[in-house]
């Protein structure tokens, strides 16, 4: 049976008959708010990520580390961070990986 509510019809796909199925596929679509992070996270990779390895001079600013190197969020951006310079550190993955959990139980409330 349709979705739809009261239209007794078999469905054909995404669970609504041929009457009711979309004109277009939902996932073909990308929101406004993917749009803009996706825009903020390629000016991240091409921008800010090599402006920041170069200031902190190729090494984890916590441990002092040359390998495995990667650019965080000083302020993640599901807590209001931004994709600038100033909010990136550039940090090893495992001072990377314990930065990460802290924030999370930060946020937690932990």
């Amino acid at each position: 049976m349709c979705l739809v509510g009261g239209c007794p019809r078999l469905t054909a796909r995404s669970g609504r008959c041929i009457e009711h199925a979309p004109a277009e596929r939902p996932w073909a679509r990308t929101s406004a708010r993917n749009q803009t992070r996706d825009a903020a996270r390629r000016a991240w990779d091409r921008y800010v990520r090599p402006r920041a390895l170069a200031r902190d001079e190729f090494a984890c600013v916590l441990c002092g580390a040359r390998e495995a190197l990667e650019v965080d969020h000083i302020r993640p951006i599901a807590q209001g961070g931004t994709w600038t310079l100033d909010n990136a550190q550039t940090l090893c993955r495992p001072c990377h990986r314990e930065k990460t959990a802290q924030d999370r139980r930060r946020k937690n409330g932990l």
